[in-house]
């Protein structure tokens, strides 16, 4: 059973990784496709993202820290439920 989890992590971890990959192609491709058809957007557009980037920055890690807070009030909420169920297994 050890084995299939396992194996499932990796499958799981490539298709993300991959995933990954095909998103950054993309966005690679309709860049090149926005060059061809106006470069100064396009450039533009290379120029500006950094900079929108750094402007999102501080909402990213807000997202996360109420994602912590939250999956805290989750697992005590749902701390007496796997507590008296762990002498049935």
């Amino acid at each position: 059973m050890a084995r299939f989890a396992r194996a499932l992590n990796i499958c799981n971890r490539s298709l993300v990784e991959s995933s990954r990959t095909e998103v950054a192609v993309l966005k690679f491709v309709l860049w090149l496709i926005l060059l061809v058809i106006c470069w100064p957007l396009a450039l533009l557009a290379i120029l500006l993202y950094p900079i929108v980037w750094l402007l999102l920055l501080p909402f990213r890690l807000l997202g996360i820290a109420v994602e912590g807070v939250l999956e805290l009030v989750r697992a005590v909420v749902l701390l007496p439920a796997r507590v008296l169920s762990f002498g049935r297994r």
